[in-house]
């Protein structure tokens, strides 16, 4: 007779486990650095620049370019996942700020990174600390994203041997509405 009440017991178990709601994923906002912004290879006397549009055009100044290729913008996505929030229709409103870059020195070597330009519409050169506003309208997926490119001017200064310079471009998104 004990048989029934061990069944019994298991079964209201096992429908007590499928009664608690399964915990969901949360939204969640990122900036996906897909490619860094890339200067090329170069030779500098003294001093000199080099600067990349957002759509890759190449200016220079005071330098000898000894390699064309690995010259680039930044290349960037801004995703929202919405988690388990259903599909209903979203509009986006994401704010993005550019931290001001830090100075690169190594030996007799520094380089300064200015001048971010962003081809986002509305906007050209961008400013560290400048509020630019990303909108992505008509989110029905579960993940809804936004693309695009950073240019910059790198001044470099050199007194005597060189190196590999990287700089990184710190970037910070706020959802402002999720409407």
């Amino acid at each position: 007779m004990k048989l029934p009440g061990r069944i019994a017991a298991a079964c209201a178990l096992a429908l007590g486990a499928w009664s608690v709601p399964a915990a969901g994923d949360k939204p969640q906002l990122s900036v996906i650095n897909g490619q860094g912004l890339r200067f090329g290879t170069f030779a500098v006397p003294t001093s000199g620049y080099r600067e990349i549009s957002p759509s890759g055009g190449v200016t220079s100044g005071g330098i000898f370019a000894l390699d064309q290729s690995g010259v680039g913008p930044a290349q960037f996505v801004v995703q929202y996942d919405r988690g388990n929030n259903g599909r209903r229709r979203m509009d986006l409103v994401i704010e993005l700020v550019f931290a001001a870059p830090a100075t690169f020195a190594q030996g007799g070597l520094t380089a300064r990174l200015s001048r971010y330009q962003i081809d986002l519409q509305g906007y050209g050169m961008v400013q560290p600390g400048q509020v630019i506003r990303v909108e992505i309208p008509n989110c029905v997926q579960r993940v809804c994203s936004r693309s695009f490119n950073l240019g910059g001017r790198i001044d470099v200064d050199r007194t005597f041997g060189g190196g590999l310079v990287e700089i990184p471009i710190f970037v910070d998104a706020v959802l402002v509405s999720s409407n």
